[in-house]
């Protein structure tokens, strides 16, 4: 995504300032507040950097299993939910496991990476 690196760049410095700067001046029960804010930046750096690929990735998997190269993946989402929910993937339980679980670690990627 053009233009996101400086703003990336921007949060983890201001994220390791908290961190190494602010963070050890203050009491304990605020430490752990400051912790709190410093992993959403974390996050939202992830989110910034990998997002948009990851939403695509998404889209395209989704779009394949509707074979509709052009959806849109909100509407996307909507007809999986649907169509989960009329059975229309009991007999293709597999393709729907693939997409979610790709789903999943997409997210994790961004949230969490360090998670196994």
């Amino acid at each position: 995504m053009i233009g996101v690196d400086w703003i990336v760049d921007l949060l983890a410095t201001a994220r390791e300032e908290l961190r190494e700067r602010i963070q050890p001046q203050l009491a304990p029960e605020d430490r752990y507040v400051a912790a709190m804010i410093g992993r959403a930046m974390q996050i939202a750096g992830r989110e910034l950097a990998l997002g948009a690929a990851m939403r695509e990735r998404e889209r395209q998997a989704l779009a394949g299993l509707f074979d509709d190269p052009a959806g849109e993946l909100e509407a996307l989402r909507r007809q999986l939910v649907r169509a989960i929910r009329e059975g229309a993937f009991d007999a293709r339980r597999g393709e729907l496991e693939a997409a979610l679980a790709m789903r999943v670690a997409a997210r994790l990627a961004i949230t969490d990476p360090d998670y196994r």
